[in-house]
């Protein structure tokens, strides 16, 4: 397999195991934030929706966004979690309609 294809395979794993509630929560705010026009990150989303059950399913709905077209990168910036350790965090932004 390639590394996307683990990546992928990775990601649907980590979503079958995540609890319906908590997707939809972080869906419905990953929506209305690209709505709203700003620039925002996984942090944002956290700190609304709280720590997602594993930690990479917060990469699972943002790749989901990503390929419904919902949103796209915009850039990268430093985390500012201190459990991240500063790693590259992408910020995203709406796709304009």
């Amino acid at each position: 397999m390639t590394g996307t294809e683990l990546r992928d395979q990775g990601m649907a794993l980590v979503d079958q195991a995540t609890p319906e509630q908590w997707k939809d929560e972080a869906d419905s705010l990953i929506v209305s934030m690209a709505r709203s026009g700003a620039e925002f990150t996984a942090e944002d989303v956290r700190a609304w929706v709280g720590d997602p059950p594993k930690p990479n399913a917060i990469g699972a709905r943002f790749m989901a966004a990503l390929r419904s077209g919902i949103i796209e990168r915009a850039g990268w910036k430093h985390a500012s979690r201190r459990e991240a350790h500063a790693r590259a965090l992408a910020v995203y932004r709406g796709v304009a309609a």
